[in-house]
């Protein structure tokens, strides 16, 4: 029996080892580099994504074409680096790895943070109104004492007091958000940047 639990071990070793691996032997064989650095740009992936790939192919003796991945790499932040994916991303909640260059890094380092703050503000709402509906859920359910429900009813009042407080910020960091792309576009646009 130890023996069997031993080799499920390494099994599940080289499974979770397998997962981690950036790239398939498939990939590194067929080595389209243009094209996975391409991919990484678009996704705003780290520059060190790189040594990922290249410790990836190595495992299947594979060198990595580090020109024709940075040549793809560099095309695909062409396509990240727009503010209105700085946007998505931030209302996304996605991380952003400061990959865009120069202003453009700047301002889409700007609103990506205020598109963060938008959706932090929502997802603070979302957990209220799960907190709400839980506690009406325990007013419908059961028989409560009134001493139970003058409790919950404090409780309610609270929570919803605590929502309408994030509707206002929300709808303030909508605001701030749109004024603050509109500004970074007008900044870049007399700078004669792309955005």
């Amino acid at each position: 029996m130890p023996r069997l639990l031993l080799i499920c071990a390494a099994l599940l070793g080289a499974l979770v080892l397998a997962s981690c691996a950036t790239l398939s032997q498939e990939q590194c064989e067929a080595g389209d580099w243009r094209a996975i650095g391409f991919s990484d740009g678009a996704d705003g992936r780290p520059a060190d994504r790189l040594s990922s790939h290249v410790e990836a192919c190595s495992e299947y003796g594979i060198a990595v074409d580090n020109a024709l991945y940075q040549s793809g790499r560099a095309e695909g932040l062409r396509v990240y680096c727009r503010l209105g994916n700085a946007e998505r991303q931030g209302r996304a909640g996605e991380s952003y790895f400061g990959v865009c260059e120069g202003e453009l890094g700047v301002a889409f380092a700007r609103v990506h943070q205020a598109g963060r703050e938008v959706f932090n503000l929502q997802a603070e709402i979302n957990s209220l109104d799960s907190e709400i509906d839980a506690k009406l859920a325990e007013l419908r359910s059961g028989n409560p004492t009134p001493e139970q429900i003058a409790t919950l009813t404090r409780e309610l009042t609270i929570l919803q007091t605590e929502r309408r407080v994030r509707e206002l910020r929300l709808r303030s960091a909508e605001q701030s958000l749109s004024a603050l792309r509109r500004q970074e576009e007008a900044r870049l646009s007399l700078a004669g940047i792309g955005y």
